[in-house]
């Protein structure tokens, strides 16, 4: 937690990362006679009285180091499936830190620091809103996005998504562990071939790894790991994604 608190000190507009997030809120919530895909501030311009009767559950995502991006499927799919969108936009920080890969593994641990302040600043606020079920938010990850993630200590979830990720130490991280209790629903979505964190990809292959989170979840009764044949980094194109990650999320959502 101190950790979290010197990085959210360091930067001077992490309100940014709220303000310009990427959201999307499904079609009738609060009269919508569409669903809204954009950020937050131009919600806010566009419904400045929006206080619907009904809060809806909502799946803060973590974007992964190129922004939303490919994400922009998995947006649509939570959409779509009833669920509210809210992805803080990390570009905002000024002067954040970054990498290039191949890198120090000191220039990703900067990054995932920031990334950990990014949730914690960012749940505190989503809780405030009235729209917000807030017995069901669920806390979900993509790449960089997935190791923010997985890794996250606070206990603000009704469980979590990771995709894309291996949730192991490597070339990206050190001293890598799962934030989330043993008892809460974990979700673990990575594809056989992908090229920064299966067990042959080339960034690791100075290091023995698994290339997915089953090591790590061992005692977690609630987890799930999914491998996908040759599937690659961008797990969306995979034509079960969509109905395992609505899956988990209806599941939970209800229990």
């Amino acid at each position: 937690m101190s950790e979290i608190i010197k990085t959210l000190k360091k930067y001077d507009n992490f309100k940014d990362t709220y303000k310009y997030a990427y959201i999307g809120i499904p079609k009738g919530l609060g009269g919508l006679q569409k669903p809204f895909y954009g950020q937050f501030n131009k919600f806010l311009k566009l419904y400045p009285n929006f206080l619907p009767k009904n809060r809806l559950p909502c799946v803060l995502f973590m974007h992964g180091s190129k922004g939303l991006n490919k994400a922009e499927t998995y947006r649509k799919w939570l959409v779509e499936a009833g669920f509210i969108f809210f992805a803080p936009n990390s570009f905002k920080i000024e002067n954040r830190p970054t990498y290039k890969n191949p890198d120090k593994k000191s220039s990703y641990e900067k990054v995932h620091k920031v990334r950990q302040a990014e949730i914690f600043y960012n749940i505190r606020k989503l809780k405030d809103l009235k729209f917000i079920d807030k017995n069901n938010i669920f806390l979900m990850g993509n790449s960089e996005g997935g190791l923010a993630a997985a890794a996250y200590k606070g206990r603000e979830f009704r469980g979590r998504i990771v995709t894309a990720y291996s949730c192991e130490n490597g070339y990206y991280s050190k001293d890598f562990k799962i934030g989330a209790k043993k008892s809460d629903p974990f979700l673990n979505i990575i594809g056989t071939n992908d090229e920064f964190f299966s067990k042959n990809s080339i960034p690791n292959k100075e290091y023995k790894v698994q290339g997915h989170c089953t090591k790590a979840l061992r005692e977690h009764k609630n987890a799930k790991v999914i491998l996908l044949p040759l599937t690659k980094h961008d797990i969306t194109q995979n034509i079960y994604v969509k109905s395992d990650i609505i899956n988990f999320l209806k599941l939970w959502s209800k229990a």
